[in-house]
C-alpha cells in the first residue's frame, strides 16, 4: 500500500506579551470627530471591528457615512463599503465632504461600493476584493439585513446565525490582517422579556445575538434625544466601562454638540 503523505504540521506564531504592548504602542485610531471617540479610548482602533446599532433614525448610516468621508477625504485611502440595505447615497457623501473641505469627486473615487443582493453576494465580498483597492476603512451597512430576510423562523435560525459568524469571523480575519478599520451598523429587535423600567439598550436588542456579541470589540447603541440629539452608550466592551456621550448630526455628518453650540 502506498505510504500516506505526512502533513505538514501547523506552526504557532509566539511572542511575549512585552512585545505584543510595544506593537500596540504604535497602533492608530480613526477618530469620529465626535464624543463617540472618547468612550472607546480616542477612536476606532487598526484590526478592531465597531458595531453602531439602533433604531431607524438614530444616526447609524450617518456615522459609517461620516468615517468614511473622513478617511476617503482626509486621510486619502480606499474604502470598501458594503451596503447591504441599498441606501447609500452619493450626494450625501458630497455633501458631508463639501462641508469638511474635501474634494467630493476625489472623495467619491475612493469609496469602493458594493450592494449585495442576496446574502450570498454578502458572503463573497472578503474574497473578491479588487487587489488593488487595500482599503483602510470597511464598512458593512446592515451586517444582519440580508440574513434576515432570507431565514426567517426559528426553523432557519441556526443556520442564518451560523452564516453570520462565518461573513464576521471573515471581516474580523480581513481587518486584522490588513490593519484596517471595521465598522458594522445593525438593527433592532424588541426584547420580549424587556419591561418598561428596563434601560432603553435593554429593552432594545441588536439583531445577531450572540453571534455579534461575542464577536464585535465593541458595541454602541445609537439613540434619538430631544432637540435633534442623538446619545450613543457603549454597551459591551472588553476594555471600556459602560459609559455615553451626545452628538449632533449636520450638513458635515456627526459633529461634537459643542461645535454647533459655541
Amino acid at each position: 500500500m502506498p505510504r500516506k503523505k505526512k502533513e505538514k504540521k501547523m506552526e504557532l506564531k509566539w511572542k511575549t506579551a512585552f512585545e505584543l504592548w510595544e506593537e500596540r504602542r504604535n497602533i492608530k485610531r480613526l477618530k469620529t470627530g465626535t464624543p463617540i471617540d472618547e468612550l472607546i479610548g480616542g477612536g476606532i482602533e487598526e484590526g478592531e471591528v465597531v458595531e453602531f446599532y439602533g433604531e431607524f433614525g438614530s444616526g447609524k448610516t450617518q456615522t459609517a457615512l461620516t468615517l468614511t468621508t473622513c478617511v476617503a477625504g482626509e486621510m486619502d485611502e480606499n474604502v470598501l463599503f458594503v451596503d447591504c440595505e441599498g441606501t447609500f447615497k452619493p450626494e450625501r457623501v458630497v455633501e458631508i465632504a463639501g462641508a469638511r473641505g474635501y474634494d467630493p469627486e476625489e472623495v467619491l473615487k475612493r469609496i469602493h461600493l458594493v450592494q449585495p443582493l442576496t446574502s450570498d453576494e454578502q458572503m463573497e465580498v472578503f474574497d473578491q476584493i479588487p487587489k488593488d483597492v487595500k482599503p483602510k476603512l470597511v464598512v458593512v451597512d446592515g451586517v444582519t439585513t440580508l440574513f434576515r430576510q432570507e431565514y426567517i423562523g426559528r426553523e432557519n435560525l441556526s443556520k442564518r446565525q451560523g452564516l453570520l459568524r462565518q461573513f464576521l469571523r471573515k471581516m474580523i480575519t480581513y481587518v486584522r490582517q490588513n490593519r484596517a478599520f471595521g465598522v458594522v451598523t445593525n438593527q433592532v429587535y424588541g426584547n420580549p422579556d424587556g419591561t418598561p423600567f428596563m434601560p432603553l439598550e435593554y429593552r432594545e436588542l441588536a439583531v445577531g445575538g450572540h453571534s455579534l456579541y461575542h464577536t464585535i470589540d465593541n458595541r454602541i447603541f445609537l439613540r434619538k434625544a430631544k432637540g435633534g440629539t442623538r446619545i450613543a452608550r457603549l454597551v459591551d466592551s472588553s476594555r471600556y466601562p459602560m459609559q455615553e456621550r451626545p452628538f449632533k448630526i449636520t450638513e458635515k455628518g456627526i459633529e461634537p454638540i459643542e461645535s454647533e453650540e459655541s
